[in-house]
């Protein structure tokens, strides 16, 4: 018989087990006991390859799904910084006293006298991030340049590649200029030459000599893309003596032994010293230090521990489906369980032999996880990039496979022990004497049985609300009306480089021209221009008053967003000028229109038109429209105060570059070549680069939301597919187990309808139960979701109700379809083979 057989094959370890573990004066006698178990328990998976099979595919999704999203975190949380000592680097901002929480940037003043009178740092340096266009080679390139002070290197603790870093005075004015290479540059650019030392290079038509290579492994800003240029920042006589331009990054590195809390304190005293020493300037500014690690993850710790949560459940699930399998096949196997008792073989041995299997299950699924985990990593990896602060990528590192080790033990243990626990109690005579090996389970395991799809059920529900919701607020915040019509407009960068376009009327001979050229391509019905296009871009703002109200006190100025924008912009993005009337070609005086957000906030009740704007210029300003407000800062901002300047206003060094927009008949994207081709016939040295439809613009901004959605949805329809299969299994094997009974039920007379009932009663029961969990266990997590949700709460009944509908209505489908097969049970055949 099939036990028999079983039971020949695991004699001799069944038997010898005794000796061994008495004689444990030998000291591979363990370890000699678990190898043979190890071949024993491959020779039993072998054995039945669809239970293998299914086994290792429920544990491959679980695990695969947690080493992917372990390795985000690890990426993101855990990695260290790839700096000397990062836990000494802080982050330093300044703010305003009276708004808790706001940071801002730096002016070149203040970073001076903080890094002459601090004395909790080694050292302080400043930087700031643009782009230059690098010219030679084929054609101009935009590059990301890293403008720095010259110990910003010697701070991080990062060596070149190639070459030296700055030198001492290299960021005073009158220094030679000089450039190191990102890494990734240099072998793009340069073919990874070593001969590229000394060699010089032009950066917005200024030269500059190449005298290193730095490391793309060691990022800055640390969380970004790595630079493809580094620059000393050599600050101009304005920006030397104004603190009121507000511009620059801040990083220090710690004096050992000082903590942030008293580099705070430090700085804080400095800050009060000079707001006494320049009240105009400095009123109401104090200072917020960081950990850099800190700054770099920002407010997507929530998420990503949350995410790293909902993974966990998932793995739970898989656990208790394959739980269940393990239970069903105990219950085949306790005629062998049995012979191997009797034969003397300890209920500890059993155990052990039945915890190893477990476990090469768990390592298979573990080995088929990572290959899924690589793949998921590899299909996610853009958006992941796009959404989160992962500059140096996401990797499977050493972390990530301890990780995976760990889960992979522990998961093994999570479904095996309970499983094999059961198996050990067999009743040695009862199941002996059950000869022809058609065992059932005892209640106890039926029960246990249940109580795991129970779980899973619950479990699932958890996860299903959690998605519902945050599918709802994506919803809700896709639809959110961003105060402009993106459809049919193409958006696209030019540079404007300080050295090439040093007078206004040399900025002008290039704007206008493209705005000319642009307006003439076919299909093109408006075109125009801004300085910092909406929802990509925002935080460029300055102070204001307006005359004739009562002057606020110092450093309690109103503050909005400056742009520069072309005739023909609102038009262009269909934005409503709402009173009043768009900028002329050449305005006759200085004028300026605001958002509707600005004119709600400082005129209520008033016509703003005609009003003047002072504090933005040397003569005051005089309002001439309103137009419509946009969500500047992102969908789940509130649209911010704006300040529109005509472009004529521009001067040399304002900005670094501008957008051009335009509106188009045809698809936005068949007319980039024709406005590269307009650009470059005014400017040959000019690259057009960052070209989107708007609308990609829009879908660009929600990248982390939509990262959420699509894992924590994904990760909810696995959970529900486990779920349902769990629960097939069940009722499949109860049907199995109650052949008989309803053999003879079918004999008495029942009808199909009766069996139905019969077999889904007990599916309906466990699935109810398992909602009812789901729904309380559901109502105090989802808590967690709030701040990753945009317009729905966290209680939301829609989503609560219709989701348990939803998994209710799954669960009992897949009750019902073992429950159609129990109808076509033949009495005859059911009696004749018990």
């Amino acid at each position: 018989m099939r036990s028999d057989r079983s039971s020949a094959s695991t004699r001799g370890p069944a038997t010898a087990a005794a000796p061994h573990q008495r004689g444990a004066g030998r000291g591979d006698g363990w370890w000699h006991g678990v190898g043979r178990d190890a071949r024993v328990a491959m020779r039993a998976l072998r054995r039945t390859p669809a239970f293998t099979a299914i086994a290792v595919f429920c544990l491959a999704v679980g695990i695969g799904a947690n080493a992917a999203i372990f390795s985000v975190v690890n990426a993101v949380l855990l990695r260290p910084l790839p700096y000397a000592e990062p836990e000494r680097l802080v982050r330093i901002y300044e703010h305003m006293k009276d708004q808790a929480g706001w940071t801002g940037s730096v002016s070149q003043p203040n970073f001076v006298d903080w890094r002459a009178q601090n004395a909790s740092y080694s050292q302080l340096a400043a930087y700031t991030t643009s782009s230059r266009i690098l010219e030679g080679g084929s054609e101009p390139e935009r590059v990301r340049t890293l403008v720095a002070s010259a110990n910003l290197p010697a701070l991080l603790g990062v060596q070149p590649l190639l070459g030296r870093t700055f030198g001492p005075g290299e960021d005073e004015p009158g220094a030679p200029r000089v450039a190191l290479l990102g890494e990734g540059m240099w072998r793009r650019r340069f073919g990874a030459d070593p001969a590229v030392l000394g060699r010089a290079i032009r950066l917005d038509d200024q030269p500059y000599v190449v005298v290193g290579v730095m490391p793309d492994r060691a990022t800055f800003p640390a969380g970004g893309n790595p630079m493809d240029v580094w620059i000393p920042y050599v600050p101009s006589a304005r920006e030397r003596e104004n603190r009121g331009s507000h511009f620059l990054a801040v990083v220090g590195r710690l004096k050992p032994g000082v903590t942030i809390e008293q580099a705070q304190a430090d700085l804080s005293r400095i800050a009060d010293r000079l707001e006494q020493q320049y009240p105009d300037a400095q009123a109401n500014r104090g200072v917020l230090t960081y950990a850099l690690r800190e700054t770099v993850v920002g407010d997507t710790r929530p998420a990503l521990l949350i995410l790293l949560g909902a993974v966990g459940l998932v793995l739970l699930i898989a656990c208790a489906n394959v739980a269940n399998l393990l239970l069903a096949r105990a219950a085949t196997r306790r005629h062998e369980v049995a012979l191997r008792l009797a034969l003397g073989a300890g209920r500890g041995r059993l155990v052990r032999q039945l915890l190893v299997e477990s476990l090469l299950l768990a390592a298979a699924g573990a080995v088929a996880g990572t290959a899924l985990a690589w793949l998921a990593l590899r299909a996610i990896g853009p958006l992941v990039a796009t959404a989160l602060p992962v500059g140096g990528g996401v990797p499977l590192d050493m972390r990530v496979f301890a990780f995976l080790a760990a889960v992979s033990v522990v998961s093994g243990l999570l479904f095996g022990l309970v499983p094999a626990l059961q198996a050990s109690r067999a009743d040695v005579r009862g199941s002996l004497v059950d000869a022809g090996g058609k065992s059932t389970a005892g209640g106890g395991q039926q029960r246990l049985r249940g109580g795991l799809v129970v779980a899973e059920i619950a479990l699932s529900l958890v996860l299903l609300v959690g998605a519902g919701l945050l599918m709802r607020g994506f919803v809700a915040l896709r639809g959110t009306p961003p105060g402009l019509d993106p459809t049919n407009v193409l958006t696209a960068h030019i540079a404007i480089p300080d050295g090439k376009y040093d007078s206004t009327e040399a900025v002008q001979q290039l704007l206008r021209p493209i705005l000319e050229r642009a307006r003439a391509i076919p299909g093109v019905t408006s075109a125009s221009m801004i300085n910092l296009l909406p929802i990509q871009s925002a935080w460029t703002n300055g102070s204001f008053r307006v005359v004739g109200q009562p002057v606020p006190e110092p450093g309690k100025e109103p503050i909005a967003e400056l742009r520069f924008v072309g005739t023909d912009f609102f038009r262009t993005l269909g934005i409503p000028v709402l009173r009043g009337r768009d900028f002329q070609l050449r305005e006759a005086q200085p004028v300026v229109i605001i958002n509707e957000a600005l004119a709600k906030k400082h005129f209520p009740d008033q016509d703003p038109i005609g009003r003047q704007l002072a504090g933005l210029g040397e003569q005051p300003l005089t309002i001439v429209g309103v137009v419509g407000s946009v969500r500047q800062a992102g969908l789940d901002q509130a649209p911010l105060k704006e300040l529109y300047f005509p472009l004529d206003a521009l001067q040399p060094g304002w900005v670094s570059e501008m957008t051009v927009v335009l509106r188009t008949t045809v698809e936005p994207a068949g007319v980039t070549n024709a406005l590269r081709r307009s650009v470059r016939s005014v400017d040959p040295g000019q690259p057009v680069y960052r070209v989107l439809t708007m609308e990609e613009v829009v879908n660009e901004s929600l990248a982390d939301r939509r990262l959420h959605l699509w894992l924590l949805g994904g990760f909810a329809a696995v959970a529900l597919l486990l779920a349902a299969a769990g629960l097939y299994g069940v009722i499949s094997y109860l049907v199995a187990q109650r052949t008989r009974e309803i053999g003879i039920r079918v004999a008495l007379g029942a009808q199909p309808g009766d069996v139905v009932r019969l077999v889904m009663r007990h599916g309906a029961l466990l699935t109810l139960a398992g909602v009812a969990a789901g729904l309380v266990g559901a109502f105090f997590l989802t808590r967690l979701l709030s701040s990753l949700l945009y317009g729905v709460s966290a209680r939301d009944p829609v989503v609560f109700g219709g989701f348990a509908a939803a998994l209710a209505a799954v669960a009992l489908l897949a009750t019902w379809v073992p429950a159609r097969r129990a109808t076509r049970v033949d009495p005859v055949v059911a009696l004749r083979t018990e």
